[in-house]
């Protein structure tokens, strides 16, 4: 019987096209790992324990599949079942290990507050809880309560432990997380509202450089339309205080407008436009010419470039080029240099391109340093091959 051949049904047979996937909205993360979920507490452990006994000497071939089911076991899990697992493994240095790897990239807002709440409890040394953090606030799922969570100090929508508030390195991964849970947050609703950016305000009430600096990040992190009349306060166009500002204030601002203009484009030009036009404003002129000639070397060969990815650079490179060259051009190899070459034949989509970086200094002619990198392309892929 298993040898006798199917024959198919004489019919005619209607068209149905292709098929097609629809992935759920409920699916957090890729890859996933098909699996059935019975018991997650047990689970977890059984497969936290495959990946401590198997991962000791070498990494073993089927930890990456393990690693995710760990991930997605831990997506399913309530947050009694990962504090109980914490609590019972805590004090064993490789489960930690895999524990503190795998929570961040389970995305949810739960593992964000459990993170918080353990490194306030003491649980988490500050350089596993700046691992953690960072990697957490990049893979969560964003709503207005994970943002809400996120926010630091006393003129933020929700107050945080002073331990947190007091670290400036956390404060300022946690601040420039919260700017990209902003922008995540803004395409998925695009109403969201403005308020989420009061920060910056009271940043700049309070008179404070490096708050209005931080801010400053977090607003070009976010790239919300609306604070674009908050960042233009600090812009050197307008004969206000700003003016009185360091540089770097004014630098930072313009900085500040690239998501936005990426978003809105219109809103951004007529700024941007000014900005180009002011004649006054500080050129923010390099005096040291081993410096200037590496980044000026560095932009003429970028505009040779054919490689289709990099058109718009070489375009803008161009333009700069075109600007710079009267003073710049005509420095000799006694000073720091970068030359770039590409071959990219379109036809067939291949195509390579090298970079070599010579530094240099006053001392002698020879380069101090020098540091080459080759990349391949095909098939409309690109990769470094060789450094």
């Amino acid at each position: 019987i298993e040898k006798t051949p199917v024959v198919p049904i004489k019919a005619d047979y209607l068209a149905r096209g292709s098929l097609q996937y629809e992935f759920a909205t409920e699916i957090l993360q890729t890859p996933i790992q098909l699996m059935k979920i019975s018991d997650a507490p047990a689970q977890i452990v059984e497969v936290l324990k495959h990946l401590v006994v198997n991962n000791v000497a070498m990494v073993h071939d089927d930890a990456p599949l393990k690693f995710v089911q760990l991930v997605q076991l831990l997506r399913a899990a309530t947050l009694e079942n990962i504090e109980a697992i914490w609590a019972q493994y805590k004090n064993e240095p490789v489960y930690r290990r895999w524990l503190l790897d795998a929570l961040p990239a389970v995305g949810t807002p739960v593992i964000v507050k459990l993170i918080k709440e353990k490194f306030l409890a003491g649980e988490l040394t500050l350089p596993e809880f700046i691992q953690t953090l960072v990697v957490a606030l990049q893979m969560v799922t964003v709503d207005l309560e994970t943002i809400q969570l996120t926010a630091v100090g006393t003129s933020y929508i929700l107050k945080m432990h002073e331990k947190i508030a007091t670290i400036p390195a956390l404060r300022e991964i946690v601040m420039l997380g919260y700017g990209s849970m902003i922008a995540k947050y803004c395409v998925a609703v695009p109403t969201c509202p403005a308020e989420l950016l009061r920060i910056a305000a009271e940043a700049i009430a309070k008179n404070n450089i490096p708050e209005i600096t931080l801010a400053l990040k977090v607003l070009g992190n976010a790239g919300h339309p609306a604070s674009l009349k908050l960042i233009m306060k600090l812009l050197p166009v307008l004969k206000t205080a700003a003016a009185a500002m360091p540089i770097r204030v004014h630098v930072d601002a313009i900085l500040a407008l690239r998501n936005i203009a990426k978003k809105d484009p219109k809103l951004v030009q007529p700024v941007a436009l000014q900005l180009v036009l002011d004649r006054a404003l500080h050129p923010e002129t390099e005096t040291n010419m081993q410096v200037a000639s590496f980044a000026y070397s560095q932009i003429k060969s970028l505009t040779r470039i054919t490689a289709p990815d990099m058109a718009a650079v070489a375009g803008a490179a161009h333009v700069a080029t075109k600007l710079l060259s009267p003073k710049l051009d005509r420095l000799s190899f006694r000073f720091s240099r970068a030359l770039k070459i590409d071959i990219y034949h379109t036809p067939l989509m291949i195509g390579a391109a090298g970079s070599a970086y010579m530094i240099n200094d006053a001392a002698t002619i020879l380069p101090r340093a020098v540091v080459a990198k080759a990349r391949a392309y095909m098939a409309g892929a690109a990769a470094d091959v060789l450094e």
